[in-house]
């Protein structure tokens, strides 16, 4: 098993089964929910060096995902935030430390980038939201949605 930093743009067919696992066991409203992802804008981002995308191999195959954006703070200028855009895991891979190896190397890759600090979002009353504080996490905001 290993972590390797990839361009999401660059292997969109063989990610293209775990998107859809991801969107499957996540998705809050799948009929509003289409997967379709902007590979567009995942492009330019990659150009700007603004995306961070780690893949988790079993040998040649990929098994897990971060996906992160890099950005300077439009509040805080000096600021520069690490969002995790996507975390995904196959559950087959889910025992063990496989996800936390790929949340401490997402940490470890965005402060080379210049990250001072790290967000990622989850799901009320799962295994990540009660893994994240034991990891020294702490709730920062909380996101409101209702379908329009």
């Amino acid at each position: 098993m290993k972590i390797e930093e990839i361009k999401l743009t660059d292997h969109i067919n063989e990610m293209w089964i775990l998107f859809s696992l991801h969107r499957e066991e996540l998705a809050t409203n799948k009929a509003l929910m289409i997967l379709k992802p902007d590979w567009d804008t995942y492009r330019n981002l990659e150009k700007l060096d603004k995306l961070l995308t780690l893949a988790l191999y079993d040998r040649a195959l990929i098994v897990g995902y971060t996906v992160t954006l890099i950005y300077k703070n439009m509040h805080y200028s000096d600021l520069i935030d690490a969002f995790n855009d996507v975390l995904y895991l196959h559950p087959k891979y889910r025992k063990g430390s496989f996800g936390l190896r790929l949340i401490r190397k997402t940490e470890e890759e965005a402060r080379k980038r210049g990250a001072k600090r790290m967000l990622w979002h989850g799901k009320v009353d799962t295994v990540f939201s009660s893994l994240m504080p034991k990891l020294g996490y702490s709730v920062q905001d909380i996101i409101f949605g209702r379908d329009l």
